[in-house]
């Protein structure tokens, strides 16, 4: 059992609600929360963010505006972030908008070599921070979002209009991403993972081309290294599921299989297609967790512990646990996976 990335606002209420202290350290306080409710709590850390690292520049920033630079082989690169609408709400905070972009972007991946140092030295941190006290997982690379670098409504349009830039751009990022696993495997790691599009945003075909190559070499990479690599897709995956696209990359943990209407998965239905040896996890609707009673959350978390009987499955959420999900709700999830999964 592992709720999906709980917002602090949330282990902090669950914490208080249950008495217990509150350090406003989001590890200390969810590995405290972890332990009291008998949950194996899941840390995530950045990994584009290490591969492009934009800093924020405090001089030119104000209320309104996050102004951000990052230093290429070409000179400074600089954008502007809305803080009130951050880039997913405005999307001129993404950098890339022209295929020159692109040639900028392949530089800084391809000059990851000169920050292992401090990749090394931030993952040694992370692994000191958690202890055994939880598993981490790197972030995703998000090789065919251009590392997180380009709008998602821009992401198809780039691909038709820079097809050589686009697809150099991820192949590097692939690079980028493979020297970032290699530290962090051997700086004690858990998990390598990746993360794509579901079928709001790609079509089969689209996932075989773009998606499937890039998460092979990423699987392989990890596997041949004696890791372990780990997959997320919060979207529609059903149809992905049934036609075994999600069989061809080897992933070791499959997440989210997240429900309508977050997704479009009916659990046992996934679990029996999926190859037994994957670990999958996941399935709890968000938004049931958020605004549905705690009856509601423990009738849907028996659901889930019983249409995975007999595999291997971490019960856990169709994501992050949203903000401002309630303590009782959240204490619901945990009690009722820990007790109907010992029935």
């Amino acid at each position: 059992m592992s709720p999906f990335l709980p917002h602090a606002d949330v282990v902090q209420a669950t914490l208080a609600y249950l008495a217990l202290p509150v350090t406003g350290d989001p590890v200390e306080d969810e590995v405290r929360l972890a332990r009291a409710t008998d949950y194996e709590p899941m840390f995530m850390t950045d990994c584009s963010g290490l591969i492009f690292p934009w800093l924020e520049d405090p001089d030119r920033s104000d209320a309104s505006w996050l102004m951000m630079s990052m230093e290429t082989p070409e000179g400074v690169w600089s954008r502007r972030v809305s803080r009130r609408l951050s880039v997913w709400g405005d999307e001129d905070g993404f950098p890339v908008r022209t295929e020159a972009d692109y040639e900028r972007l392949i530089a800084v991946a391809d000059s990851i070599d000169q920050r292992k140092r401090e990749v090394r030295a931030y993952f040694r941190r992370w692994r000191e921070r958690v202890g055994a006290n939880g598993v981490i997982v790197i972030g995703h690379p998000h090789v065919t979002w251009a590392g997180y670098q380009v709008s998602q409504r821009n992401l198809i349009f780039h691909q038709h209009d820079y097809p050589d830039a686009f697809h150099r751009t991820m192949a590097a990022i692939t690079r980028a991403a493979l020297s970032v696993f290699d530290i962090a495997m051997e700086e004690g790691i858990d998990f390598m993972s990746e993360s794509c599009s579901g079928l709001e945003m790609t079509s089969p075909s689209g996932f075989d081309r773009v998606d499937v190559p890039y998460l092979k070499a990423l699987a392989d990479f990890t596997h041949e290294r004696g890791g372990l690599f780990w997959y997320h897709n919060c979207g529609l995956t059903r149809d992905l599921i049934q036609s075994g696209r999600f069989h061809s990359f080897d992933a070791d943990v499959i997440e989210t299989l997240a429900p309508p209407p977050e997704g479009d998965n009916d659990l046992g239905e996934a679990r029996r297609s999926l190859a037994p040896a994957i670990c999958t996890k996941g399935n709890l609707s968000l938004m049931l967790l958020r605004d549905g009673t705690p009856d509601q959350v423990a009738h849907a978390t028996r659901g889930m512990v019983d249409a995975v009987r007999g595999f291997r499955h971490i019960h856990s959420t169709a994501d992050a646990v949203l903000t401002g999900t309630p303590a009782e709700n959240f204490l619901a999830f945990l009690r009722t996976a820990r007790e109907a999964a010992a029935a």
